[in-house]
């Protein structure tokens, strides 16, 4: 009597059960989900669904190299980076994007809910889990000022997001402390809306420094940077993007006259959602402050201590500059150390270890980063916007199939196959272009799929590409995912 394989169904489980599964999952994970079938590529590509997994989304970090060669981000999944014996490829994504600008050739202005906006010859509003991205035009002010800076952000109370954009004009230079004051106007772009709007000057004098070291810091809807001029004592100022207001947030009490004349030595940011700053002033030490209820001047705690000479495994340099990034579950704090190291600060012993996540020598720009599905495209319905790139199945499995070789070739066996494949072995690529070119399946079926997945074996590609015709691959594929 013939032994017969015994099949087990996976239950169907209600839609509402698997969205709410899928909302809870990583974006690694998220992307193998895409690849299961048309439905749940469906479910994760709404809108609706964007937003639900960015209110569970954690906060991961981007890493770009300030060098314009370098044509790379990196997305760093810093909870799987900081378990035990982690590996650090299994928590980072890679991303070149195939697109008509190069993002690797401007910095990095902001990011807000897992969009990135930069600059060039328009604005860019990039997302590179998509592999989307939209311009919009510059302001008609632009290059008639001494200098420009802009960001983007959004209003939980309209659900709009926005481009605000200054312009600076140098107004004094202090010839002591070489500190340039500027008066500014800005404008404004509502992304789905435009066209920009003028918000007129803005109440502040600025510094001149505010296009490089600020912007990191949204919380509450709001865009935060530091600033100070004898003639305005105050410091934190913010802008609303809800109802488009400037205001002033107050510092803590004991940042006296002397002590804000320092700023350059600062910086702002967030940290476990609440307002931070970072104050490297003191020439021993590095001072960490966190507003634990905001806009309340009370609130104002200094939570951190870090002395600047300290030893990081075995090696000894000072602490000249740092921006924490984010504080772990563990309590230690990651942080941009010098503007070129990514550390991790331990406040129980007050000692360093280097992540040693991507090993690129030059000078890099890291900041707090949500990974999401927020399409631009979405966001800039209705209006006259341009999508260079829009992600189709095929590029899905393309990403995916990169994605899969990157993950299994730290292993012997892969490792092994790779020093041994003869070059006249079909690669990957000719592969997948083939199983493209099959008929009787579509890009979405999960036979589609399943081919995909184990094209990735240098044997089974040999075995698929050494078949008379594409008829007799479609059945051999049949009969392997029986």
């Amino acid at each position: 009597m013939m032994n017969k394989k015994r099949k087990f169904p996976i239950p169907e489980l209600p839609t509402h059960i698997i969205f709410d599964i899928l909302t809870r999952l990583p974006i690694k994970t998220l992307l193998d989900c895409q690849l299961v079938c048309k439905d749940w590529l469906s479910l994760i590509s709404d809108p609706h669904f964007a937003k639900t997994h960015l209110s569970n989304s954690p906060i991961s970090l981007l890493i770009k190299p300030i060098e314009h060669h370098h044509r790379q981000i990196r997305l760093i999944d810093v909870s799987l980076l900081t378990l035990p014996n982690s590996h650090p490829a299994d928590a980072q994504m890679i991303f070149k994007p195939k697109m008509h600008y190069q993002l690797s050739k401007e910095k990095i202005v902001n990011s807000c809910n897992g969009l990135i906006c930069s600059k060039d010859d328009s604005f860019y509003i990039t997302n590179p889990i998509l592999g989307e991205y939209i311009s919009i035009p510059l302001s008609s002010r632009a290059g008639k000022y001494d200098d420009t800076t802009s960001a983007i952000g959004y209003s939980p109370l309209t659900n709009k997001y926005k481009v605000i954009q200054f312009f600076l004009e140098q107004v004094s230079l202090n010839t002591v402390t070489m500190l340039r004051t500027y008066e500014a106007e800005a404008d404004i772009y509502t992304l789905g809306e435009g066209p920009w709007r003028s918000l007129g000057r803005v109440p502040y004098h600025l510094p001149c420094y505010l296009p490089k070291y600020s912007f990191n810091a949204s919380v509450n809807g709001a865009l935060h940077w530091l600033n100070f001029t004898p003639n305005s004592p105050d410091f934190i100022y913010c802008f609303d993007f809800g109802n488009e207001e400037f205001r002033v947030v107050p510092e803590p009490r004991e940042f006296g006259l002397e002590k804000k004349a320092l700023l350059n030595s600062m910086s702002v940011g967030v940290l476990k959602d609440s307002l931070a700053m970072c104050d490297c002033s003191n020439p021993h030490h590095v001072e960490i402050w966190t507003m634990k209820h905001y806009n309340i001047q009370e609130s104002w705690c200094k939570e951190f201590v870090i002395e600047k000479s300290v030893t990081v495994q075995g090696q000894y340099f000072t602490v000249k500059y740092c921006e924490p990034i984010m504080i772990l579950k563990s309590g230690d704090i990651l942080m941009l150390v010098n503007r070129n190291a990514l550390l991790q600060y331990d406040p129980k012993f007050g000692s360093f270890k280097n992540l040693n996540i991507c090993k690129i020598k030059s000078a890099i720009c890291a900041v707090g980063h949500i990974p999401s599905f927020v399409s631009p495209a979405d966001v800039a319905k209705g209006e006259r916007c341009t999508v260079y790139y829009k992600r189709k199945r095929t590029e899905i499995l393309d990403r995916m199939w990169e994605h899969m070789k990157g993950r299994s070739s730290g292993c012997a066996a892969h490792q092994q196959l790779h020093v041994h494949r003869n070059p006249n072995d079909p690669s990957g690529e000719e592969c997948l272009l083939k199983l493209k070119m099959l008929s009787g399946i579509t890009e979405g079926d999960p036979l589609y799929m399943f081919g995909a997945m184990i094209l990735v074996k240098c044997d089974t590609r040999k075995e698929f590409m050494g078949l008379a015709s594409d008829e007799i691959r479609l059945a051999w594929l049949k009969e392997k995912m029986r």
